[in-house]
């Protein structure tokens, strides 16, 4: 599956569907951009990196975010019913500030209309940049996770 949409600077976006060989390359730019939330809710649930990447390979689906021909970052989502999980949405921190993470959401919502009510996402309460992009799309925080410092946030789509 390929998708292409447009950033704030006129950029084109495409999203397509990560091949086996990426996962070991998205999961170390996950640990590099989010490695202290990661680290925390992996020793809060007891669970090793070996589990979490068997996690990561197997539940929900990967996809590669790409401008032009340059990675700039990935997504992870599973349906859980009629609300559509968003487990990760990384963009490289040199794609940052482009409206790619507003376009991943937008895009996620007018794809997906059809199968789900919501799209649900848990964020790290330090990630204030991400809660105000995710508050500006209309999410809202349903629930607190104080021991892992995360907060639930929902979007109902129409």
């Amino acid at each position: 599956m390929t998708r292409n949409t447009g950033t704030e600077d006129g950029s084109m976006i495409t999203y397509e569907a990560a091949r086996l060989e990426q996962y070991g390359e998205f999961m170390q730019l996950m640990h590099d951009e989010a490695h202290e939330y990661l680290r925390g809710v992996m020793e809060l649930v007891q669970m090793t990196r070996a589990q979490f990447d068997h996690l990561f390979r197997t539940v929900g689906h990967v996809c590669g975010i790409y401008e032009g021909q340059r990675l700039a970052g990935f997504y992870w989502i599973e349906q859980r019913g009629r609300i559509l999980h968003l487990h990760a949405l990384i963009v490289k921190s040199q794609f940052q500030n482009r409206g790619i993470g507003t376009q991943v959401l937008n895009m996620l919502a007018s794809g997906n209309r059809d199968n789900v009510n919501s799209i649900e996402l848990g964020v790290h309460e330090s990630n204030e940049r991400a809660i105000r992009m995710y508050e500006r799309q209309g999410f809202k925080t349903v629930r607190k996770l104080d021991d892992l410092k995360f907060r639930i946030m929902q979007k109902q789509l129409p």
